[in-house]
Formats: C-alpha cells, sequence, structure tokens
C-alpha cells in the first residue's frame, strides 16, 4: 500500500477520524471538569545504598546494575501487601477512634457489599481485632468470619489494597540515593497520613526481615563450621593412624633416599653390563687368532698351494687346446688363482707367529674367561639386590601415594573450615555494625493545595491518543481486507491486461433498462467508464463476445447491458444471447421469451427467421424499421432499444453442449453474424461450473469480469491460469463495482 492509497483510505474514513477524537476531547474535559478535587503529599526516605562508610577496597566499585535491582526491590516492598495492608489496619483504627475528624465515613456501596455492616456497634470487636493485626504484623485471614467482617469495612471505608495502590506512586529520585512516597486523595491530611504511615510500616518491616535474615544466615553460618571443623578432624586423625601403622614419619626423604640408592644399583648394573660386552670381544678376538695361527702352521698349506698349481696348469692347458673360447674354464683358471693367492698369503702371515707367540695368546684367552665369569656372577648379585630393592620401592610409592591423597584431603577440609569460619566472622559483623540504613528524611505535610487538573493537556492527549488508535485500526483492518479493491491490487493479483473499471451505483437496478431514457441522470457516473471499455474491446475486432467471470455475481449482466447500450449509440447492431443455463438473470431481466431452442430449429430448417416480437410479446405489423430485421416473428425477443435484441433460454442445470448441438449453434452464429455487428454472450461461472469453457471454442474474444468486493483465491488463480492460455482469445478484464474516492 503506497503513501497516496493510504491518504485516500483515511481520507474516506475522514468522519470518524473527526467525530472519535472529539468526542474523546469533550469526554477528558467533562471527565477533569466534574470530577473531585485531589491533594497530594509527599515523603522521601533515605536508602544508604549509594554512600557507605566501609572501607572499600582499591578496585571495588558500585555496580549500578545491582543498585537498581535493588531500588526496585525496596519500591515492590512498599507496594506489597504486607506493608500497605497495616496501613489499612492503622487508617481503619483512626476512623474508628476519631469520629469527629475522621478522614472518610463507612460506605457499603463502595464494594458492593451483600449486607450492611453497623459499625457502631461493633466498634470495640473491630478496634480488638485491628489492634492484634497491628501488634503481631500479620494480616487478615479471609477464612474466619470475624476477620472477613473486618475486610468488609475496610472495603466500606475506601482503605483496601486496590484503592490504595491506586492512588500510591514510588520511584526513586533520578539516579540518587534517595526514594520518594506520594499519595493523591480527596482530604489533604488523608494522604500526609497514608505517606508517613507507609514510610513508618515500611522500615519496621524491613528492619524486622533483615534482622530475621541475619538471624537465620548467622545460625546456618555456625552449623557449617561445625561441619567443617569435623570434618577436618575426622581426616587428621585418619592421616595419624595411616603414618603409625606405615612408619612414614618423613616420606620426602625417605623416598629420596631409596631414589638414591636404586640409582647407584642402576650405575654399577650398567658397568658390569659394559664390562661383560668388553671380554666378549676380547675373548672372541683372540679365540680368531689363535685359530688362524694353528691352521697357517704345517704342511698343510704347502700342500694347498702345489694343488693348486697343478690344476691351474692343467686347466689352462685345457684353455689354451679349446682356443681360449671356453668361458667356464676362465672362470675357473680365475677362482683357483684367487685360492692360490689367499693360500700364499696365509703361509706368509703363519711366518710371522711363533710357537711361543701362539702360545701367550693362548694365556690370555684363559685370563679372559675368568674375568668373564667373574663379571657374569657380579652382574646377576647386583641384578637381585636391584629387583630387591624396586620391590620395596613400588610397595613404598603406594603407600607414599596413599598418604599424599589423605594430606590433600586434609588441606582441603582446612581450607573449608577456614572459609567457612571467615564467611561466620564476616557475618557477626556486619550484625553488629550494619544497623538499618532507611531512614525518613523528608516527613509528609498536609497539602495546601488541590492538585492541577490540566484539563488542557489531558484535553489534547486524549483526542491525539483517540485520533491515531483510529487511524491505526483503520490501516490495520485495511491491511488485512484481501479483497481486490483497487486496479493497482486488481494488476499485482491476476496479471491480467484491464479494459476499465464501473463504478458501484448506488442502486443496481438502473442499468437494466437498456433505453437508458428514465434514469440517465444516474447513468451518467458510468458513461465514460463504459467508453473506455469499448474502446478496448473494440480494437480487438471481435463480433461474437464471450462475457465470463471466475466466481458468482460478478455483474456480467449488468456490464454486457452497459456494453449494448454504449454500442448502440455508435449505430452498432448487437444481439444478447443468454447462454447462461445456470441463471438466466438476463432473459428475466429484459423480458426475453426463451426460444432459443426454437430459434436453432427454424434456422436449421429453414435458414432465415420469419417473425418479430416486442419486449412486451406482442406482433406489431410491419412497417419501415421491421424491414430492416431479419425476422417476421417472436423467435429474437426486442428490447425497449431500437439496436439491442435478445435471445432468451430457460433455467436448466444442463450444460451448454448437452442443451444446444454445437454444429447448429454454429450455423446460427454464423447466420447472425451476417445481420449483427456485435453478438454477447454471458458465460456462468468458471470456478463452479464448465459452460464456459464449451461455449470458448464458438467465440472470438472471452472478457472475465472481476468485482472490486471479492477476494482472489486459488479456484480464482487456477481459472486466471487456465484462461491466460487462451492467448490472442483473450480480452481485457473488466474490474466492476469499485469504490469511487474523491
Amino acid at each position: 500500500m503506497d503513501l497516496k492509497q493510504l491518504f485516500l483510505v483515511l481520507w474516506k474514513k475522514k468522519w470518524i477520524l473527526i467525530l472519535v477524537p472529539v468526542i474523546a476531547v469533550f469526554a477528558a474535559f467533562f471527565v477533569r471538569l466534574f470530577g473531585d478535587w485531589k491533594y497530594k503529599s509527599t515523603a522521601q526516605l533515605a536508602t544508604g545504598l549509594t554512600v557507605s562508610d566501609k572501607i572499600v577496597e582499591r578496585g571495588e566499585y558500585l555496580n549500578p546494575y545491582e543498585i537498581q535491582v535493588t531500588f526496585n526491590n525496596l519500591t515492590e516492598i512498599i507496594r506489597s501487601k504486607a506493608v500497605l495492608g497495616q496501613v489499612s489496619y492503622k487508617l481503619l483504627k483512626h476512623d474508628l477512634l476519631d469520629t469527629v475528624y475522621a478522614f472518610r465515613t463507612y460506605n457499603s456501596d463502595n464494594k458492593k457489599s451483600d449486607f450492611i455492616i453497623d459499625v457502631a456497634e461493633q466498634r470495640i470487636n473491630l478496634l480488638n481485632i485491628i489492634q492484634n493485626k497491628i501488634d503481631s504484623v500479620v494480616l487478615l485471614n479471609a477464612n474466619r468470619t470475624n476477620e472477613k467482617l473486618v475486610q468488609k469495612v475496610i472495603d466500606g471505608f475506601g482503605y483496601d489494597y486496590e484503592s490504595l495502590i491506586e492512588n500510591l506512586a514510588v520511584y526513586r529520585v533520578n539516579q540518587s540515593d534517595f526514594m520518594e512516597v506520594a499519595f493523591t486523595s480527596e482530604n489533604p491530611v488523608l494522604s500526609a497520613f497514608v505517606v508517613n504511615t507507609v514510610c513508618e510500616e515500611f522500615i519496621k518491616y524491613y528492619s524486622l526481615s533483615k534482622s530475621s535474615r541475619s538471624t537465620v544466615s548467622i545460625a546456618s553460618l555456625e552449623g557449617i563450621v561445625r561441619q567443617r571443623k569435623e570434618y577436618l578432624d575426622t581426616k587428621l586423625e585418619e592421616l595419624k593412624n595411616f603414618k603409625a601403622r606405615n612408619e612414614l614419619f618423613n616420606s620426602e626423604a625417605e623416598s629420596e633416599a631409596k631414589l638414591r640408592q636404586v640409582k647407584n644399583y642402576e650405575d654399577q648394573i650398567a658397568t658390569e653390563q659394559q664390562k661383560i660386552r668388553g671380554l666378549e670381544l676380547t675373548l672372541a678376538n683372540l679365540n680368531l687368532r689363535i685359530e688362524d695361527a694353528e691352521q697357517n702352521t704345517g704342511q698343510k698349506n704347502y700342500d694347498l698351494i702345489v694343488s693348486l698349481r697343478r690344476r691351474i696348469g692343467e686347466m689352462n692347458d685345457r684353455y689354451i687346446r679349446g682356443g681360449q673360447s671356453d668361458a667356464s674354464l676362465l672362470d675357473s683358471l680365475t677362482l683357483f688363482r684367487g685360492q692360490l693367492d689367499d693360500a700364499m698369503r696365509k703361509v706368509n702371515e703363519s711366518s710371522k707367529l711363533t710357537s711361543i707367540e701362539i702360545k701367550e695368546l693362548k694365556n690370555r684367552r684363559d685370563e679372559a674367561r675368568v674375568d668373564l665369569e667373574i663379571a657374569r656372577e657380579n652382574l646377576a648379585s647386583l641384578n637381585k639386590i636391584y629387583g630387591s630393592i624396586r620391590y620395596g620401592l613400588n610397595d613404598f610409592a603406594s603407600k607414599e601415594s596413599v598418604g599424599k591423597s589423605l594430606e590433600k584431603e586434609v588441606e582441603v577440609a582446612r581450607q573449608e573450615f577456614l572459609t567457612a569460619q571467615n564467611r561466620l566472622s564476616d557475618a557477626k559483623e556486619q550484625v553488629v555494625t550494619n544497623n538499618v540504613s532507611i531512614t525518613q528524611v523528608v516527613v509528609a505535610e498536609p497539602a495546601e493545595k488541590a492538585e492541577s487538573r490540566k484539563t488542557l493537556i489531558f484535553m489534547i492527549l486524549s483526542g491525539a491518543v483517540s485520533f491515531f488508535v483510529c487511524a491505526f485500526a483503520i490501516i490495520g483492518l485495511e491491511l488485512i481486507d484481501t479483497r481486490i479493491k483497487t486496479i493497482q491490487r486488481f494488476r499485482q493479483l491476476t496479471r491480467l491486461k484491464l479494459a476499465g473499471t464501473l463504478p458501484r451505483l448506488p442502486d443496481p437496478d438502473i442499468a437494466w433498462d437498456v433505453s437508458l431514457k428514465s434514469n440517465g441522470a444516474h447513468r451518467l457516473s458510468i458513461n465514460d467508464e463504459v467508453r473506455k471499455i469499448r474502446f478496448e474491446i473494440d480494437s480487438y475486432q471481435a463480433k461474437v463476445i464471450l462475457i465470463t467471470s471466475t466466481q458468482e455475481a460478478q455483474g456480467k449482466s449488468f456490464f454486457i447491458i452497459a456494453l449494448a447500450y454504449s454500442l448502440s449509440l455508435l449505430k452498432k447492431r448487437v444481439l444478447i444471447i443468454d447462454t447462461n443455463f445456470r441463471n438466466n438473470s438476463l432473459s428475466r431481466m429484459l423480458t426475453a421469451k426463451p426460444n432459443l431452442d426454437l430459434l436453432l430449429d427454424n434456422v436449421i430448417k429453414h435458414s432465415k427467421l420469419i417473425g418479430t416480437t416486442k419486449g412486451n410479446g406482442k406482433a406489431e405489423s410491419e412497417n419501415t424499421e421491421s424491414q430492416n430485421r431479419p425476422y417476421d416473428h417472436d423467435l429474437i425477443t426486442r428490447t425497449q432499444n431500437e439496436w439491442i435484441d435478445i435471445i432468451g433460454n430457460k433455467k436448466s442445470r444442463l450444460s451448454p453442449s448437452e442443451i444446444i448441438p454445437g454444429g447448429d449453434f454454429r450455423v446460427l452464429l454464423g447466420w447472425l453474424n451476417s445481420t449483427y455487428d456485435y453478438i454477447l454472450l454471458e458465460g456462468p461461472a468458471i470456478n463452479v461450473f464448465s459452460d464456459t469453457k464449451e461455449l470458448i471454442q464458438f467465440v472470438d474474444l472471452i472478457i472475465p469480469v472481476f468485482s472490486a468486493g471479492t477476494s482472489i483465491n486459488q479456484p480464482d488463480t487456477d481459472s486466471i491460469t487456465y484462461l491466460k492460455t487462451l492467448k490472442d482469445r483473450l480480452g481485457p478484464a473488466v474490474l466492476n463495482m469499485v469504490e469511487k474516492t474523491h
């Protein structure tokens, strides 16, 4: 909805926007003028929340959010029934004791009581009950008959909770440490009395509740301290017994000594292992040298050399005789020559060691074997001792772990005990040093003059509020209205080309007379709109036109008659065929004879029409006018407009294809095309019936009609989609019953 349309919607409802604020302004004026005069008294409380004499540690600041929450809590306490209930009792006590200067008198109609109470007779009883409630600082119990009676009396005086809270105002003064309590009533002394009593009862209630909370808090903290002390003693005793059983007096020192002992034996084992590996290598080397020396001593190597030389000589002769081409013989020669060189090298080496040297090597080997056995025995002994120490160390570690766990539990218990003890000390200190800090610094006095009525301000506010409420209500109703209503909304919803609009007429019957002589003045309001539509339709150069709609009661008959009349002004002959068998409103409105079936028979049989009749059904003689007509009897009905004729039908639940043969109807239309300039047909609602779809095959152009007062629903959307599939045969739409805006 754009701004222009929004303004037009408001302009249409301008009288509502004018009358409602005016009534509201006059109502505010009379209420403020003839209402009771009110007197207001105010008292002030100092809370001490933002002012403190305590020593504050560096970096500690007041939290504004917490302070505001505290002020809100104080406000709710002042407004609570616990405080205002005591105020009600003191007000009633005052009026019962001082009947001369009583603030109010008992009125049973204040709360529409079911019975009247004789306050004078019940005075002593009422005072006793009230005084008891004031002394005990408790509220009345409505389940007790005598206390319920007191509540009825309080209601009759107008001192009940609802009446007091309605005129009581409690608020924080800006962002200061002060709170203001104000009360407004018809009596200045009453206002001051209520404010001072509220402050007094609030301070009393706050003091009692704070003292009670402190006592409960200290008692609970003392219980916690006792529990923590008992738990700490239990853990200390458990740790002491464990150390005594396992002889763990200095676990850290014992643990360090055992670890040093383990490290010492690990070093000795590593040294022995290294010594054993050295002796094993020395012994292996000596064995190898002795074996080589023994093998190279004697005739054995010399015999091997002689044998190798002989075989090399034989193979060399065979290789030469074979032409030096045998590769296997060459490889064998190479192998034997290598063995010969190795044997000669060993003979040369063996010649370097004497028998005495070989004997010394054997002695050294025997010594190495003895040292190796000794080292292995030492290693086995060290491993045995090391395993025993390690086993003892694991057992000690397990005990030490349990001891450490017990010591940790003792430490945690000690910390919890100290924390609880500190909290108890702080709580006791607060009880001693922190007294009730809330005090009444300003006492309420009776007001000298009544509060200003501010009549003009209330009149302006009431007028402005009522205007904007009405405007928002109108706009809201307009936004939730799903009707088409405007051209812009029609185009958004349908995406169809629009030929024009027809306005909503005050009298829907003015268009049924096609001559329009008797009500031409009313017709002037739609003439221009119909001319626009006529021009758009005439541009399609179609002769047979079907007027249809998606829903029923969209104004098709009205539009057909209006269009026929507009075409008659161009001296065009127009024939209306009522093909809406579901609702033959055209036939009834124009008093047409239901002769569509007879006309079809005559056309097929004679290929011409023979008679003529007027709309009143009476035959007339031939004249100049009738000579230009294509008929001679009453099959086609004449209307009061000489350029417009109509073929009526009978109302039926059958569809067109079931009533009129398709071929015959096409012959009839072909014959009528030569006689009339335009033939207008009416089709039923597409959403409900299939008639329009059956008639589309006979026409040149389809004109859909929509009512601005209807909504586009899903069946309409489906029907519009179907119409768009007709492409060139779909003409522009007509929006009917549009509200005119000026």
